[in-house]
């Protein structure tokens, strides 16, 4: 899928029953299953993560497999993030990723703001 300028990349991340068992899979799916793919996931120390990418506001269908083969769909009812909602799931949290441009964006601002302010202060002192 080619990325568009509306598209928004989740980290998916995992700490359910099938953690630790092995290579996890992220099965998804947009918009009542449409498109659906699947990744292997990263297998850290108590968690599995990815990431995924989906035009802004889509629903997010997913559950999880093994390489047993061996399923997590939420006791039958899959998993299902929609951005504008408020489900979360225990094992589960699906989060916008913050890429490191915007994160160095958004800290050069702050700093830039914070340069101003002083900046202010000191002309305000000084014509005082």
């Amino acid at each position: 899928m080619t990325k568009s300028t509306n598209d928004i990349t989740y980290e998916v991340t995992y700490t359910g029953a099938l953690s630790g068992t092995g290579n996890v899979y992220l099965h998804y799916g947009q918009e009542n299953w449409t498109n659906v793919s699947e990744k292997k996931m990263r297998t850290l120390k108590t968690s599995c993560k990815t990431e995924v990418t989906l035009p802004a506001n889509c629903e997010l269908n997913f559950c999880f497999r093994n390489e047993s083969n061996t399923w997590d769909n939420n006791s039958g009812h899959d998993y299902c993030f929609i951005p504008s909602s408020k489900i979360t799931y225990g094992d589960v949290c699906v989060m916008p990723k913050t890429s490191a441009k915007t994160a160095t964006r958004a800290k050069t601002t702050a700093s830039k703001t914070t340069t101003t302010k002083k900046t202010a202060r000191t002309r305000k002192s000084v014509e005082e």
